[in-house]
């Protein structure tokens, strides 16, 4: 054995002093040396393989391509790697205006591929009430993240089944009626902040750019209600670092990491993986997360806390200290769920995703109202004249009551969000099973998208749908109501609605009706016309400057 030993040992020494690998002086060069000196059966296996790899993946790519011709459903003719994602994403392109197209050239329900996977467009009102309420047991989930990564898969938004079931039903007390009367306080102490600006920009005589200076607001309303957070958005924005990061994300949401994982299947648990191995998760995130965990800490240990915030409020309904009074009224039966508690985690998470969804959606909805009264004065001297006769003072702060009576005000508000909803391509739905709606069986995992933007401006349902006309929610309309239920679902419809949305609404009625009190909102020479629009993500956002004057009215 000991001469077998070292017969090879000196065999290694010889080949190790003979070998041209030996001569070279670094790693660069001996591959070099190898890939020169690969056999030509070598290459021959390693070209082998990646046109099999290729073959099988076209082919299965081709598989998937398929579906809606299999279904009997119109599609789009998809590219073979993006899909339509390409039509639909790009500088200058409007998915809604893109979709708007496909329904008229290919009717009120087709599908569409992003990437690899299909997506049905549902624009038939009977089949959408069906799939977001009769039928929401099959329906209730969203289609899987892209990448599954922390935190949102713990949200309102990234769960599924029973668990989205009960994390839902502990949340939906949170922004029940009896709670938001609270909340108004900061909501008021915001908004004071916010006259002292456009009071200084009067003085001035400057005009507000609105967009950014409602994100502020918004960011520093959500900020204090979701993450107990005091922030100086509105006053120092430039200087602001969550200011700069919360944008930042929101802006680069959709970037390469994300298409490669819609191209190519099986990347995004790739990146999934990686994400949470490594705790990828951005700037912004860390700094929520970190602020977060020391707030429960310290509000775990104080049993008698006197705060009234959203987060103070999460605490609570995971603890089962907290009443269900709002389920029903958010769609989730006022059942116990299966697992009362919500974990540190999902607290978080929901914090979080609380910030997001109140900030950008919020901000846009006050920017386009803002908008449509500067451009419709009669409208705006009515719900000052609405304000005077509810109000009558301009510097008390509103109370929930006082906000609730302000109807000509709400009418405005739902006409603004008739034209702009707050989000556009958010609104979507997974087949549990195989189940037929209308004349087309769904398949099992079959994502739908909802065109909000589409459904309410239907001229069938909206006549002059591009009219801005607040008597169309005026209560005489309602009476008479006609129109489908499913032609204005701003906040999404069925159980899986918008959590937020009585927040949402409260928030950005209470700031219209503040400044509306003391200043008139006027166009000028900088004021755009028309408002042209960019979807970064699945809001859609004004792209240009939104400049308007703010008269004192006294």
């Amino acid at each position: 054995m000991s001469r077998g030993r070292a017969s090879q040992n000196n065999s290694c020494r010889l080949l190790e002093s003979n070998s041209p690998v030996s001569t070279m002086r670094g790693p660069i060069e001996a591959l070099a040396w190898v890939w020169a000196n690969l056999s030509a059966c070598t290459w021959t296996l390693l070209l082998s393989s990646v046109v099999l790899y290729f073959y099988r993946w076209v082919k299965e790519r081709r598989q998937y391509h398929s579906i809606f011709s299999k279904m009997g459903v119109p599609y789009v003719k998809p590219h073979i790697l993006y899909g339509s994602n390409h039509q639909l994403r790009g500088k200058g392109i409007l998915p809604t205006e893109v979709i708007g197209k496909w329904v008229k050239q290919y009717g009120k329900v087709f599908g569409y591929y992003i990437g690899w996977k299909p997506t049905l467009v549902v624009a038939d009102l009977d089949m959408l009430k069906d799939i977001l309420i009769k039928e929401f047991h099959n329906f209730a989930n969203r289609p899987k993240l892209v990448i599954e990564a922390q935190p949102v898969v713990h949200t309102v938004v990234g769960l599924r089944d029973q668990r989205w079931k009960d994390v839902r039903s502990i949340l939906a007390p949170t922004f029940s009626m009896v709670k938001l009367k609270h909340l108004a306080g900061i909501m008021n102490e915001k908004v004071d902040e916010l006259l002292g600006i456009i009071g200084k920009k009067s003085k001035a005589g400057e005009p507000i750019e609105w967009y950014s200076t409602y994100q502020g607001l918004t960011l520093d309303v959500i900020s204090e209600c979701a993450l107990a957070m005091k922030t100086t958005c509105q006053k120092d924005q430039e200087k602001s670092e969550f200011f700069m990061a919360v944008r930042s994300f929101l802006k680069n949401a959709v970037n390469p990491a994300i298409l490669m994982a819609l191209y190519f299947r099986g990347f995004g648990k790739i990146l999934s993986y990686i994400s949470n191995r490594f705790a990828l998760s951005g700037r912004m995130t860390q700094m929520i997360v970190n602020h977060l965990e020391t707030v429960i800490s310290v509000r775990r240990n104080d049993l008698h806390s006197k705060n009234v915030d959203v987060l103070q409020l999460m605490l609570e309904a995971a603890e089962s200290r907290v009443d269900a009074d709002g389920a029903a009224a958010n769609g989730v039966s006022k059942g116990k769920p299966k697992h009362k508690l919500l974990s540190d985690e999902e607290i978080i998470a929901n914090a979080w995703v609380f910030l997001l969804g109140g900030f950008e959606t919020t901000a846009n909805s006050l920017t386009y109202t803002t908008y449509l009264l500067t451009q419709h004065q009669e409208v705006q001297d009515k719900v000052y004249q609405e304000l005077l006769d509810v109000i009558k003072d301009p510097n008390i702060n509103l109370t929930y009551e006082q906000v609730h009576k302000l109807t000509y005000l709400d009418q405005v508000f739902s006409e603004a969000l008739r034209l702009h909803p707050p989000v556009v391509t958010f609104i979507t739905r997974e087949a549990a099973e195989d189940m037929q709606i209308g004349d087309v069986v769904i398949p099992k995992d079959m994502a739908v998208l909802v065109p909000i933007w589409l459904l309410q401006r239907d001229p069938e349902q909206w006549p002059d749908p591009e009219k801005f006309d607040p008597e169309r929610f005026s209560p005489e309309a309602k009476a008479n109501n006609t129109r489908h239920p499913m032609s204005y679902i701003p906040f999404g419809a069925g159980p899986r609605n918008c959590v937020g949305m009585r927040f949402a609404q409260l928030e950005a009625k209470l700031t219209l009706a503040r400044i509306l009190l003391n200043y008139r909102l006027e166009s000028c020479k900088e004021t755009p016309n028309p408002l042209r629009f960019e979807v970064p993500t699945v809001a859609i956002n004004p792209a240009d400057p939104v400049l308007i004057k703010a008269t004192p009215r006294n």
